[in-house]
Formats: C-alpha cells, structure tokens, sequence
C-alpha cells in the first residue's frame, strides 16, 4: 500500500466533509449514535446593500471533567483440566486497585475535543494516555478528529459486554485507539467514517516504542520484559505499524416502538515497518457486524478476520526454523502487547464475537438497572495444531447512579487475562495447553 495515497485519499475524505451545508443537499436529522454539539454551517453570500452582515453571537468554550475510580476483586482458578472438575477452588486473585481516569471534553463553536490519561498499577503499564483529540463540525452530521482517537472498525464502543472484553480486543480489533485523522458522516440512518493513522497511540515521543497502552498493537519486541520469542528477542527486528487506512459503513433500521437493528461492514489495511532494516509489509483486516437492540434486549454478533505479514530478514527466517523446540515459522506469529504485556499473536486468525444482553429497570434503593449478559468469542488461527481460544463469559452490571458494578464469571481456555504466567506469551497464538480455567471477577467503579 502507497502511503502517500492513503494519506491524500483520508485528506481528500475530509475535505468532502468540509464543504459547506450550501453544496450538499440538507442533511437530514443525524443518526442515534451521531454527535449532537454546536455546528457551524458555512454561507457565504453578496448583498447590494450597503448594511452589514450579521453578526454571529461570539461562541463560549464548554468544558466537562469526567473520569473513572475502579478496583477489582479477581479469583481466579488454575486447576489442570475444568471438564473433568479438577482444582475448582478459587484462587491467585485479591481485592486490587484496577484504575483511576481523569479526562475533559467539551468545545468551542464547531470546534470540539476529548482527551482522557490512564493511571493504571505499574505492572500494567503505569501511566499512558487512553485518548485525545481535537475536532471540529461543520454540521450535525459531519465531523473530522485529529489526534488519538478510536478506530472505526466493528461494532463501536465495544463488540462485548463484559468487563473482560472479548478476544476482538486482544488481537488489536476492539475499541482500538491510533494516532491520525478521522473522518465521520451520518446523514440520516447512515454511520460513514474514514481514517488515516500515522502510527499507533504513543507512550513515548518514539512512535509507541512499548507496550505500555490501551489498545491492542503490535510494538517492538526489544521493549519486552520477558522472553516472548522462542529462541529468544533477539531473533526478531523490532516492529511497528503505520500508515493504516479504516473505513467503516452502517445502517440503521429503525423498526419504531419495537426498536433498531443496525449492520455494517469495516475494512483495515495498513503497513508493518521493520524498525531494524527500514523494510515494510502489509497488514489487513475486515469485519462484517451486526447490532440489535429490541426493548430492553440487546444482540451483537460479529465475524472478523485479519493477516499481519512481519517485514523480517532471510537470517531471521532461517534462525527461527533452525530451532528444535518449534514447528512453526518465524511468519507464523507477530508480537502485540498493552498494559505492558507483550505476547504472541496469530499472524492470520478468524473471530467470532457474540453478546446478549436484557436491561432490566430496577427500583431498589440507590439500584437503577441490573443488566445481565453472555459473551462469546472464538478465535481460530491458520496454523495447523494451534489451539483455539474460546472465551464464555457469564455476567451482570448493576448501575446506581455514578456507581457501575460487572460481576463476571469467565470460563475460558486462551483469554489473556485468565491464563498462568508460565504460558502468557502464547496464549493468542499457539495457546499451548489448550485448558478451560474459569475467573471470578467484581469490578466496582465510579464515574463522573
């Protein structure tokens, strides 16, 4: 992929967002998920008399401070085999500190921001910036962001409901956050976004140089704290994305009292740089989704697919394959991390992401809403003897005012977050044992 013509393409995408009202047809009312700010409509007119033009009241700047307190109470169980009931007890977890976020929104006219920074455990990455961007509509329906902002692919904010996410997220798929330009336009029941990503959200002036961050993206493995390559780190050049174009296309129908159904398809195509040699591949991915929300009840159901082709050299190629302890090829995997945590990743892969949900109004003391959820996720991979990872996640959230509490139970075999130490590096790839372990989990947050 020619970057330059990406990157003129996604400039020429928003230039299209940006004509004014007058050259394109009266947009219709924006789509439920569009953004509701001020807008400004460009107008530019002659008149023959000799009177000013009017004058526009001088906007204000209106700004939100919001954020997040959570912790966690996570049980976990490590047991050798959860089909045949063996090690059920509960253990390797405690009542910890999980996050504390502190962001502003707001605008200025037709210019908008939203900016959020990240205070997580230091064995979890420490400080880093979850988003922020500045915007500007130019009217209801259109807006352009600058900066790290949320990619457009998938279901949007998230394919799950669970706090533990589902296996999109850990493959770099779900609610992923890069560093570029995006473009949005909802006319009516539509939803069109576009971007262009220079790079991935950085933790460091050096393009994300590690694996402290949010999102899912694959990053130097010289950054890693442990071995995550067989053979180790130092068979591999370090790793990088840029130059990655998304387009994303939904409709929205809308059935009236019964409620909406809303589908769509995502495309993502972008460019692996080796840090080491200058050499670059291709990376892509595409997604076809669906979104139902009938009364309380609510379905997503997701397929995606994605190949990251590592620009390595002939030498690395040929000291991986020379190794004993492995049967793949160095092309096999790339290295992804967040949260500090680098591990291997299956360079081509299948997902299958599902979740239902039923909101349920409750009127109990300070409890507004109880609702619980299943989730789903599989992710098959094109390597012959690499197990799957399967993820059923069993939960319910409890709303009361600012207070939001998931309780989930997690019945998995591969999930990230409910894997031992020993095995981490392989989970999202060879995903060596192949057990089911299960993990309780309560995260109680407030958010303002």
């Amino acid at each position: 992929m020619n970057r330059y013509c990406t990157a003129v393409f996604t400039l020429l995408l928003a230039a299209g967002l940006a004509l004014p009202g007058s050259v394109l047809a009266d947009d219709p009312a924006p789509a439920d998920d569009s953004t509701t700010a001020t807008s400004l409509v460009a107008n530019a007119w002659e008149s023959d008399s000799d009177a000013a033009a009017p004058q526009q009241d001088e906007p204000t700047l209106d700004v939100s401070i919001n954020g997040s307190l959570r912790f966690n109470a996570l049980f976990r169980s490590y047991g050798t085999n959860f089909e045949e009931g063996n090690d059920r007890v509960l253990g390797d977890g405690g009542f910890t500190f999980d996050t504390f976020r502190i962001g502003a929104s707001g605008s200025y006219g037709g210019l908008t921001f939203d900016a959020e920074y990240a205070v997580y455990p230091e064995a979890f990455g420490g400080l880093f910036l979850h988003h922020g961007w500045v915007g500007y509509e130019f009217s209801d329906a259109r807006q352009v962001q600058v900066g790290v902002s949320q990619v457009p692919f998938g279901i949007q904010p998230y394919a799950s409901s669970s706090w533990f996410f589902n296996s999109t997220y850990y493959v770099g798929l779900e609610d992923d956050y890069d560093a570029g330009i995006k473009a949005m336009f909802t006319p009516g029941n539509w939803d069109i976004q576009g971007a262009y990503y220079m790079n991935a959200e950085q933790t460091d002036f050096f393009a994300g140089q590690d694996f402290s961050r949010y999102s899912y993206d694959v990053a130097p493995v010289s950054a890693a704290n442990y071995q995550v390559v067989p053979g180790g780190n130092s068979l591999r050049s370090d790793i990088t994305e840029e130059h990655q174009f998304n387009v994303k296309v939904g409709y929205t129908f809308d059935h009236g009292e019964l409620g909406s159904t809303k589908i769509g398809v995502s495309g993502q195509r972008g460019q692996l740089q080796n840090l080491d040699t200058g050499a670059t591949d291709w990376h892509a991915a595409y997604a076809a989704h669906f979104q139902g929300r009938y009364g309380g009840f609510e379905a997503k159901l997701q397929f995606a697919q994605q190949e990251l082709n590592a620009p390595l050299t002939d030498s690395e190629r040929s000291a991986f394959a020379n190794q004993s302890d492995v049967n793949y090829a160095a092309d096999d995997f790339v290295v992804m991390g967040a949260y500090a945590f680098p591990q291997r990743v299956a360079a081509e892969h299948t997902v299958y992401s599902s979740s239902l949900a039923y909101r349920i109004p409750v009127n109990a003391g300070p409890v507004s809403q109880i609702k619980p959820y299943y989730d789903f996720s599989l992710v098959t991979k094109n390597v012959d003897g690499w197990n799957d990872n399967a993820t059923h996640d069993i939960g319910f959230l409890t709303s009361a005012g600012p207070l939001f509490v998931y309780t989930d139970l997690n019945i998995s075999k591969g999930h990230p977050f409910n894997h031992p130490a020993d095995n981490f590096a392989s989970v999202m790839a060879e995903n060596n044992d192949g057990e089911w372990r299960t993990a309780f989990n309560i995260n109680i947050g407030i958010y303002f």
